[in-house]
């Protein structure tokens, strides 16, 4: 599978970038002059408009290589949005996107920190610890940042974990009774083709929890609640069959491409 590749900065994209929904309407004149129009629903696609500066030679060279090997338009590829959320269901752990077990308890309807009812109180009866993940076909080698929102009212230690290849990442916080937006960051040495993050619950222990994303670079941005689609989109394509990369300066060069996916 070929997967759109990540700059020096650890990201997909530069600002400014744009995202666009392109839909096509259907419409059939008829004889008396009258109209009648049809949503057409297999032909919408995300549309991203993309600029790049700064670029070093080695980047804009891996940026060339990827567009020549997809053959511009020809093949398509892996895209993480950099706009999106890349994980589905954000606020909804009873989907079989999560992997849990039976034996945790999800209450939802809870108060969410944006002054919502969006959170899911998640309490583990067990004497073990227990997991609520979700595992992404994306690059196990890209840089990631997996964020959550987690409050208790008894000052609950949780763990966040990042897996990818075999290799995993964890990263501990307490939580207290203010909302705390918790992060964990950073990049695996790996070359799967999938990546796994979740958030341990301990034996006993009651966590409310809301706003679980992920997102293809190495920082936090605000969050963006997922539904039925992630931000994964395995059918992209380029949009043109050129790729124009303009050098300003000694080791700085800069393009503009535009990318859709069905």
């Amino acid at each position: 599978m070929l997967y759109f590749p990540q700059f020096a900065s650890g990201a997909v994209g530069q600002y400014p970038v744009s995202k666009s929904l392109v839909q096509r309407t259907i419409t059939n004149t008829l004889p008396d002059g009258s109209t009648v129009k049809y949503a057409d629903p297999g032909a919408p696609f995300m549309q991203w408009n993309l600029q790049f500066q700064g670029l070093s030679d080695s980047e804009a060279a891996l940026l060339q290589q990827f567009f020549a090997i997809c053959e511009g338009q020809l093949n398509a590829f892996t895209f993480t949005d950099p706009l999106g959320n890349l994980l589905v269901w954000s606020e909804d752990f009873t989907q079989p996107a999560w992997q849990t077990s039976t034996l945790l308890q999800f209450v939802t309807g809870a108060a969410d920190p944006n002054g919502g009812t969006s959170a899911t109180q998640v309490t583990n009866p067990t004497g073990a610890d227990l997991t609520v993940q979700q595992t992404i076909r994306a690059p196990g080698w890209y840089s990631y940042c997996f964020s959550a929102y987690v409050q208790s009212q008894s000052g609950v230690t949780v763990c966040l974990l990042r897996e990818a290849g075999g290799i995993s990442n964890t990263s501990l916080y307490t939580a207290g009774v203010s909302w705390q937006r918790v992060t964990l960051m950073g990049q695996t040495s790996t070359t799967a083709e999938t990546v796994t993050v979740g958030i341990t619950i301990p034996a006993g222990q009651s966590v409310t929890m809301f706003g679980f994303q992920l997102e293809p670079q190495p920082g936090v941005s605000p969050y963006k609640p997922s539904y039925e689609t992630g931000g994964v989109y395995t059918n992209a394509h380029f949009s043109g069959d050129t790729l124009a990369v303009t050098t300003t300066a000694p080791d700085r060069n800069q393009c503009t491409l535009t990318i859709t996916a069905h």
